[in-house]
């Protein structure tokens, strides 16, 4: 066995030995990447029967969300490790899902005849393998991408790296001669107990390796080995993988979290820095001295075929919003004491707090929330937005929008696509998302390498007690909310499935009300995941 191969045989052991839970992520799903792209005057296919490749797929749980929500489109997922794709093969099967194919093999054997794809994927796999490997993702993007297809690749970089460049060499040195993944897991740990605790006050790295040391505290025993114990993690800068990209014949779009390529959404002081070092570079080089300023230590790169690279804008068009539908899961807070009279605040999914005196920005805002997670199209929010702007002309109306369209985006509060979702308003018949109910089953099986998610692309962790699990089980579209509710109420009273908060209701009459509460906090928590078709 030559040299690569063995290192190619070490990999897949790796991740035989220590699987991923193969999570979702909602900024690689092809509907982000298509709203995505037309921010920069691009055009891409249409969901309802793309074909979709995910390099590096592991158990296949990004590609799963989309391959349920879009049954006459083709999902294909290529992985080296033969362990997790068999996990995957089976929660596809017990799902039900007919348009997911899974495939344990390697990425340099794909060649032309594998087909062309309308979206590439090929997240967390770019800086962990083998030299020959990355040119083969590069060739693949620029060979299987069908001519208006986007790829989506990412990859650790430098400047953020290098802190943890020291960490990883650390960690590696402490686990050398560890006879076991389980051994080699305790060692490393052990230096980063000394990076936390144990280094000289007068170390020029003191703070940087300490805040990164304590950050991988809170990580999995999955990420430490494989982000940081593997054999291969190469990062680059930002313009080496841009240059190896063209190279290759492909053009670099943006990254798939546009508002993190913005020198404003990092402060004042961050874009006048930048405008002044940068008044006279191209959007590449702008973006690569925006990573030296804010540290940044990975990124997310959506590409297009080199002939295109001409029709990519320099700028995101805000423009581009008026022809999608939005969403954003808002949760209004309460009117602080002594707070102005105009001002709202509103909680985003990670915790930021939102905070205005506008009107507009009101409507926007409390159309999103009440709606999430079904989405508001944009013309919907303008003839709103006009209650509060009575004299103001529909050109101003409509730029005073998307600026604070564009505000919660650099929040990173909201969710944009062309295509509505599929979520519904509320029915007296309540119905779980797609596939849900079999993935609900497997979820809950030990070992199980996939996780939730909802039609978002975004990771769902269902309710966990008995009572609420055995109630999701006749959420099916075909009980009402009485039915649900009987149900609610025979559980508590025979004993069977107790109430989440401890008491016993067992034999207890007039049961109604108690059973009524628990529905209603089931439901409200099920549509704010996500899990709630209607």
């Amino acid at each position: 066995m030559s040299a690569p191969d063995r290192l190619t045989q070490a990999i897949s052991d790796a991740y035989d030995e220590t699987p991923y839970i193969s999570l979702p992520f909602s900024y690689t799903a092809p509907g982000s990447l298509r709203a995505v792209a037309s921010l920069y005057g691009l055009t891409a296919p249409a969901l309802d029967r793309a074909r979709v490749l995910e390099l590096g797929c592991a158990a296949g749980g990004n590609l799963l969300p989309f391959a349920l929500a879009h049954p006459e489109a083709q999902a294909v997922g290529i992985d080296l490790s033969p362990q997790q794709i068999e996990a995957g093969q089976r929660v596809a099967e017990a799902a039900g899902v007919r348009n997911l194919d899974l495939r344990a093999m390697s990425l340099t054997d794909i060649t032309p005849d594998f087909g062309t794809f309308d979206y590439i994927i090929c997240h967390g796999v770019f800086s962990w393998v083998p030299p020959e490997v990355r040119h083969a993702i590069f060739r693949i993007c620029r060979t299987n991408l069908a001519p208006e297809g986007i790829a989506y690749i990412s990859y650790n970089i430098y400047p953020g790296w290098k802190a943890s460049d020291v960490i990883r060499d650390a960690m590696m040195l402490n686990s050398f001669g560890a006879e076991t993944p389980q051994e080699k897991l305790a060692r490393a740990k052990d230096m980063l107990e000394l990076i936390e605790d144990g280094l000289w006050d007068e170390n020029p790295l003191q703070s940087a390796l300490r805040h990164t040391a304590h950050k991988l505290r809170s990580q999995t025993d999955h990420y430490l080995v494989h982000e940081y114990l593997e054999a291969i993690n190469t990062p680059c800068y930002f313009l080496e993988f841009a240059a190896a990209a063209q190279q290759a014949g492909l053009a670099y779009v943006t990254d798939a979290e546009p508002q993190l390529t913005f020198p404003s959404t990092y402060g004042t002081k961050v874009a006048l820095g930048l405008n002044k070092l940068s008044v006279n570079a191209g959007r590449e080089m702008r973006e690569q001295y925006l990573d030296f300023a804010v540290g940044r230590s990975f990124r997310k790169s959506l590409l297009v075929h080199s002939e295109r690279a001409a029709s990519i804008l320099d700028q995101p068009e805000g423009s581009a919003f008026t022809g999608m539908v939005l969403a954003a899961d808002l949760q209004a807070l309460p009117a602080a004491t002594g707070a102005p009279a105009l001002q709202r605040q509103y909680r985003s999914p990670r915790g930021a707090t939102l905070t205005s005196h506008d009107p507009i920005a009101h409507t926007i805002m409390d159309m999103l929330a009440e709606a999430w997670p079904r989405t508001v199209p944009f013309q919907a929010i303008l003839e709103a937005a006009r209650v509060h702007a009575p004299g103001m002309q529909d050109e101003d109306l409509t730029s005073a929008i998307l600026s604070h369209i564009i505000a919660l985006v650099q929040s990173n509060a909201l969710q944009y696509r062309l295509e509505p979702a599929a979520y519904q308003a509320p029915q007296s018949k309540p119905a779980l998302i797609a596939g849900a109910q079999e993935l609900l089953r497997e979820v809950s099986k030990a070992g199980c390498q996939v996780s939730m998610h909802n039609l978002w692309n975004q990771g769902v962790t269902p309710p966990a007690d008995a009572l609420s699990r055995h109630i999701l089980s006749q959420i099916d579209g075909a009980r009402s909310l009485t039915e649900l509710r009987s149900a609610v109420r025979d559980a508590l009273t025979s004993g069977r499935h107790p109430h989440p908060n401890g008491q016993s209701y067992k034999g207890a009459r007039n049961l109604e009300p108690v059973a009524q509460e628990f529905l209603n906090s089931l439901l409200t928590e099920l549509r704010r995941s996500g899990l709630l078709l209607n």
